[in-house]
């Protein structure tokens, strides 16, 4: 039995449309129970070649169903035996905010900008320009690695130098740029925003964001900016008055408690918290023209929003899915193909089934158990003893769990700006980094490449020190001599792969039996198959005849791999 997105039609309805839910199965006869108003309601179904179909008016969002049928409840997790609990049932999304459908599957690239590439030296930032936590910025030149001091080290990266960078980004096959903060900050890493309206001068300002945007739009990519809406930079004039007059209106936008303390990011005074019961922040971030996340939808086709999973009143996240919906809606409002994911670094699946959000960072879901997986450590360092078959477990979980319409929007990474780069946790192993990626490309979601992973970049710290930030926001090495070139075309195939496949960019994903200890799956698109295992230590594979993807050899019978992507032959 089949039940995924492209057995919906529409896949993205409005609220209070009809829509026609199919059942890929062998049973001629079944029910369709759904939920309205608080009763789980039946609907008989109707045979058709192939399965069993019906057509309901979606009136709730999210819209809860499943299938009844002669051998029990089929549901988001499989065939129950008894009616399952609502949080199994497959969940639809109606009406704004939906994905726009360039989204589905699309390959994103992420870029740090002080760290990719310099396009104009002028415009980096002296050595001691300014003070920050009351140290003096440092300037380091582009082949110093990244030291502990983070945020105050400048390597002059800017937006020029990614418009110069777009044509290697294009050949790579990046369809999504997605840029790390962009705007006035006094940090490298510009997560303590001081002017949400200006693009910082040291990254070349407006002026360079329009060059990006247009040269990206001219060659048929997009971009995504970072929106940091959770908190702003004690810099910020909104704060500094805040802190300075306690009777100002900008008082009410943060939280400060009796002591004079007030709310910040992770208790990071440097970052303090905005309070979104206030009807200041509310105009200011989310209805007024200029709110960020509407003015800048003129040069950008989407936003990922930092820490959205904190966004809330109160100095806490209370009331977060209502604060993340009505941000959607605005950037929506703005340029109605717009996408919106949140940085949820937890359990994402209350927050999206909230009808909240496009999708967002799939680390729950993906990079972390993956990673543990293949490093035999977590992302924070700590020993993990995790088999094929458990991972499986965690993968399909959170895959069903998602809403059916989001499945394909999930930005999907093994490596980020926040944790460990992929390459350092696996101690160099280029031939495991390779089963990892290609595992990325075959799982459902939109992958995402970490600037310099493709060609083989990785962080200084030695493997005792675990850490992600500072060390894994190393330089672009644009010296080609340094470049791992087989493993960048490796990515670049798998790119075309995703690309260039229905069942990759937006099949099932299904189980396939393999020898134990190999991880493998199906990715399935109407009679489209692309079958996935992977192995790390290995493993003995018997295949029927079919297309080694990766190679375009021909394969049958027995095959020995640590990882394979195949398309079977059609059955005549």
């Amino acid at each position: 039995m089949r039940h995924d997105l492209e057995h919906l039609d529409p896949p993205f309805p409005g609220l209070g449309e009809e829509v026609e839910f199919r059942l890929e199965t062998r049973a001629r006869e079944g029910l369709f129970l759904y939920q309205r108003d608080g009763e789980v309601h039946a609907k008989p179904m109707s045979p058709f070649p192939g399965g069993l179909r019906v057509r309901v008016r979606v009136g709730e969002s999210p819209f809860r169903y499943l299938f009844r049928l002669p051998e029990g409840f089929f549901g988001s997790h499989g065939l129950e035996k008894t009616l399952p609990r609502y949080d199994r049932f497959f969940h639809l999304l109606a009406g704004p905010p939906l994905p726009p459908s360039w989204a589905l599957g699309a390959v994103f690239y992420q870029i740090f900008p002080d760290r990719f590439r310099q396009g104009r030296p002028g415009l980096a930032p002296k050595d001691g320009a300014w003070t920050l936590g009351g140290r003096p910025i440092r300037r380091k030149a582009w082949h110093e690695p990244p030291g502990p001091e983070g945020a105050l080290e400048f390597y002059g990266g800017d937006l020029f130098g990614v418009v110069e960078a777009l044509p290697y980004l294009k050949a790579l096959g990046v369809e999504v740029l997605y840029l790390t903060p962009i705007f006035q900050s006094p940090s490298s890493h510009r997560y303590d925003t001081e002017d949400y309206l200006r693009v910082d001068p040291h990254l070349g300002g407006e002026e360079a964001l329009r060059a990006l945007y247009e040269a990206l739009e001219a060659g048929g990519m997009r971009l995504v900016l970072d929106g940091v809406f959770n908190h702003v930079g004690a810099t910020h004039p909104w704060f500094r008055r805040a802190l300075e007059e306690p009777e100002s209106p900008e008082r009410g936008m943060f939280t400060f408690y009796p002591d004079g303390s007030y709310a910040s990011f992770w208790g990071v005074k440097s970052m303090p918290k905005l309070d979104y019961a206030s009807p200041l922040t509310q105009e200011r971030f989310v209805y007024a023209p200029k709110a960020p996340i509407r003015h800048w939808m003129r040069l950008c086709h989407g936003w990922r929003l930092d820490v959205a999973h904190s966004i809330g009143e109160g100095g806490t996240d209370r009331e977060n899915p209502r604060w993340l919906r009505a941000l959607a809606l605005a950037a929506k409002e703005a340029r109605e193909d717009a996408l919106v994911f949140g940085e949820l670094s937890y359990d994402t699946i209350p927050t999206l089934r909230a009808h909240t959000l496009d999708g967002a960072m799939h680390y729950a879901g993906f990079a972390h158990p993956v990673m543990a997986w293949l490093s035999g450590r977590d992302h924070e360092g700590r020993p993990v003893d995790l088999d094929a078959e458990g991972l499986w477990g965690v993968l399909f979980d959170h895959y069903a769990a998602l809403p059916l319409g989001l499945r394909q929007s999930m930005y999907t990474l093994l490596s980020s700006h926040d944790i460990p780069r992929a390459l350092w946790r696996l101690k160099g192993d280029k031939d495991r980094l390779r089963l990892a990626y290609a595992l990325l490309f075959a799982f459902p979601g939109s992958p995402a490449i970490y600037y310099g992973d493709e060609v083989g970049l990785s962080q200084p710290n030695p493997y005792g020190e675990w850490r992600g930030d500072p060390y894994c926001r190393a330089p672009f090495p644009w010296d080609e001599s340094l470049w791992d070139k087989g493993l960048l075309a490796f990515i670049q195939r798998l790119v075309a792969l995703k690309k260039g496949l229905l069942p990759l960019r937006q099949g099932s994903l299904l189980p396939l039996k393999a020898p134990k200890g190999v991880l493998a799956f199906r990715r399935r698109h109407g009679k489209e198959e692309v079958w996935a295992f992977f192995a790390p230590e290995g493993a003995r594979l018997r295949l029927p005849r079919g297309e080694d993807l990766l190679t375009g050899e021909v394969l049958e019978g027995e095959v020995e791999r640590s990882f394979l992507l195949f398309r079977p032959a059609p059955v005549s």
